[in-house]
């Protein structure tokens, strides 16, 4: 099979065509007045395997919108403490993993939503943490909690050590119990943050107590030594009475943030000019359990489809004026046992890990390195509904190493085969590539403006843009909070 991105090559780099990536878009998709669409909405999702650098991008927009309405909602869809990102507070660097980022601006209201799963000890810790920096107590932050979400407590964490103990699946775990938590959901016997606020609350969590002491006897362990990690530090699940203790703080705490949040989302959502929106998404659609390859899976829906089901139907994907999936711009990077058809090998991958800091935000893992992959890209932009790119990392290019891109794969055969989220069927392929022309990105770093890009960063951007089929909307040209570049009006 021939390249089918050989056209478009020919036309950006042999006729000069850049599709307008030089210059920022024509009309501002924030401002949008198309019917059913509501303005002044975004939502921030991971667009490859997660580690994006989403929080990032969610701390400039909440800059950007924060001056054009009276209010502003970040609202967190799903996952929970198996997040992490790191901002930076007046110098101040700060690792957050269920509170949103742009909760830390005065102008923004963070919300936990429905989609989420909710640790009340590692919330409390890490409230106290954000609040320190911020001069206020915890119950002042400008944070709220649906009471509809579900609770990840030390329970599932112990399950899902004691399931890592039984059985080798699930390696790509972060150990935070997310994925009990909401099979819960689907076993009919979650424990909601109303369960914990609920007068009755020490008879509901230890009965569920009671349940998971159980299942881990099942496979031959005792909950009461199971040792679980936590952002205080770990610590021994403990008797019944020990870890109902261990949940009175963080009760007290989320009883002055809870919050019925339906009503309160429906009449702000019907207000465009006076409240604006940004969705953070947690993980990414590489990680969705139906997109991603098993078992290195979220449990959660990464997807922008999961703002449906975490809003109570209240909000359709559609209805978002920009949804924007992050990626890094000249590579990706992947965590867990799948392996891609564009595995990048050492030294050029070492030399990324370490210019990029590629290694897990909660977990400190090594990520492994892979070329951007157009096929597998190209799948998830479709499958998650993205209408635009943001592209980070555009420093993390060498001006001596061309930037290889995969255009296709092909069978044994040298047939054509597409993208699929199945390691057996992935093994079973071979990647193509084409070498792109790069640039210094040590040079670049620090560019804040379009004029400031080299000519071949702009033919890769609207390369990869024209080939995913979705239109440039911001690029981070280096670790400084403000080298930042956007196509926006």
């Amino acid at each position: 099979m021939s390249d089918p991105f050989a056209a478009l090559y020919h036309a950006i780099y042999e006729q000069g065509e850049l599709f307008g990536v030089d210059q920022p878009l024509k009309a501002d998709p924030l401002r949008t007045s198309a019917q059913g669409v509501r303005a002044n909405s975004i939502a921030i999702g991971g667009g490859a395997f997660g580690d994006e650098g989403k929080g990032r991008i969610v701390d400039a927009l909440c800059g950007l919108l924060a001056k054009r309405t009276a209010q502003l909602i970040v609202y967190r869809w799903n996952g929970g403490a198996n997040a992490g990102h790191t901002v930076v507070l007046d110098e101040q660097r700060l690792a957050l993993h269920q509170i949103p980022s742009g909760a830390l601006h005065k102008a923004a209201l963070g919300i936990l939503g429905k989609g989420m799963v909710i640790h009340p000890e590692d919330l409390l810790a890490e409230s106290a943490q954000v609040a320190q920096a911020l001069r206020c107590a915890p119950h002042e932050l400008a944070l709220r909690v649906d009471t509809s979400a579900v609770l990840a407590l030390d329970t599932h964490r112990a399950f899902e050590a004691a399931l890592k103990t039984w059985e080798s699946g699930g390696s790509g775990a972060t150990g935070r119990g997310i994925a009990p938590a909401y099979a819960d959901v689907l076993l009919r016997h979650p424990v909601r943050v109303r369960d914990l606020l609920a007068d009755d609350w020490r008879e509901r969590l230890g009965k569920h107590y009671a349940l998971y002491a159980a299942l881990i006897c099942g496979l031959g362990m005792h909950i009461e030594a199971i040792s679980v990690p936590a952002l205080s530090g770990a610590h021994a699940v403990g008797s019944q009475a020990e870890f109902l203790s261990r949940l009175e703080q963080p009760r007290a705490f989320l009883q002055q943030i809870a919050l019925d949040a339906y009503p309160y989302l429906a009449a702000r959502w019907a207000q465009p000019e006076q409240c604006a929106f940004i969705f953070e998404g947690a993980q990414a659609v590489g990680l969705d359990p139906r997109f991603g390859v098993y078992p290195d899976v979220t449990a959660s829906d990464p997807t922008f489809g999961g703002i449906l089901g975490a809003s109570e139907g209240l909000i359709a994907p559609e209805q978002i004026a920009v949804r924007a999936n992050v990626l890094k711009a000249t590579y990706s990077s992947s965590v867990g046992t799948r392996r891609l058809p564009t595995h990048m090998p050492d030294p050029l991958a070492a030399r990324i890990r370490e210019d990029a800091h590629e290694y897990g935000a909660t977990t400190r893992r090594p990520r492994d390195i892979l070329y951007f992959d157009l096929p597998c890209l190209g799948y998830f932009t479709r499958v998650s509904g993205a209408t635009h790119l943001v592209l980070t990392h555009l420093d993390i290019a060498y001006p001596d190493v061309p930037i290889r891109v995969c255009t296709h794969y092909t069978d044994s055969s040298g047939a054509p085969m597409p993208y699929r989220p199945d390691q057996h069927y992935l093994n079973s392929l071979t990647a193509h590539f084409r070498d792109l022309p790069s640039w210094n990105g040590a040079a670049l770093r620090g560019a804040k403006q379009l004029a400031d890009l080299p000519r071949t960063a702009l033919q890769y951007v609207a390369f990869i843009a024209q080939a995913l089929g979705a239109a440039p909307l911001m690029a981070t040209t280096g670790a400084q909070r403000d080298a930042l570049i956007s196509w926006l009006p």
